[in-house]
């Protein structure tokens, strides 16, 4: 079967990642969103974190409201009880439809796996709350409320550091984001062990041999953002592992 062919197919969900939830359709890092990408079939969900003024996590991306919340404050300038309230509703994409959405807190997410225990979630610990909480805090937060959990989450960042004390702490999976596609064959990386390596496709180098790869021998290799089976099919078909996608119903449908 030709790559054309394969393009018209549905991809495995065993080979999909729903980016912030199903955020196609639904307001990005909501429990609606997530649910919906469980409900189409996921099983495999991303989502970011932040941290409140109070130094406790809500399912967030951004560290300002503006644009999902459509509020000028960062979220370290309010507590968690307050960011709560607040509507998650992404309205210059989605208009008022999901104003009645809030921001929830990272527990919220416990809930929602024990009622689906075949579900991993992806949880970036976002740059930004590093130097509001410091790691050693944001991670002993996180992993204390994870802890139910634990065999479905993945704790990942962009911050090598912070992944590194992940696994030192023996959390059960581990994942780094790439920042630049030479960290592949760092020490640093090397030395972590990650059970799931994140990259965007856009700097995979088109002539490097993914599946001869000894620094992905023993990791998954997840490619974001990736918004169509032709582009997907292309990237599995260069030894990629794993796609993250914000339209997962598509990547999922038959023709």
């Amino acid at each position: 079967m030709d790559l054309e062919t394969f393009s018209a197919s549905p991809i495995n969900a065993n080979e999909l990642v729903a980016h912030r939830g199903f955020r196609g359709k639904y307001p990005e890092n909501t429990i609606l969103s997530i649910t919906k990408a469980i409900e189409a079939g996921a099983l495999f969900v991303e989502l970011d974190v932040q941290f409140s003024e109070d130094k406790l996590p809500i399912i967030y991306h951004d560290s300002d409201l503006s644009r999902v919340s459509g509020e000028a404050m960062s979220v370290f300038q309010m507590s968690r009880a307050s960011l709560l309230k607040v509507s998650a509703y992404e309205p210059d994409r989605l208009g008022d439809r999901y104003a009645d959405e809030t921001i929830a807190p990272l527990e919220a997410l416990v809930a929602v796996l024990v009622r689906n225990p075949a579900v991993i979630a992806f949880v970036e610990i976002k740059d930004e709350s590093i130097a509001h909480c410091g790691r050693e805090a944001m991670l002993e937060t996180i992993e204390t409320i994870l802890e139910p959990v634990a065999k479905q989450t993945v704790i990942m960042s962009f911050d090598y550091e912070l992944c590194a004390m992940a696994r030192a702490s023996d959390w059960p999976l581990v994942g780094v984001v790439l920042e630049l596609w030479e960290d592949l064959e760092s020490e640093r990386i090397q030395q972590i062990e990650p059970d799931f390596i994140y990259v965007d496709h856009e700097i995979i180098p088109k002539k490097y041999d993914l599946s001869a790869s000894e620094f992905l021998a023993n990791s998954t290799l997840v490619a974001y953002e990736v918004g169509s089976r032709s582009l997907g099919y292309a990237l599995l078909a260069r030894g990629v592992d794993m796609l993250e996608t914000y339209e997962i119903e598509a990547m999922m449908a038959s023709d």
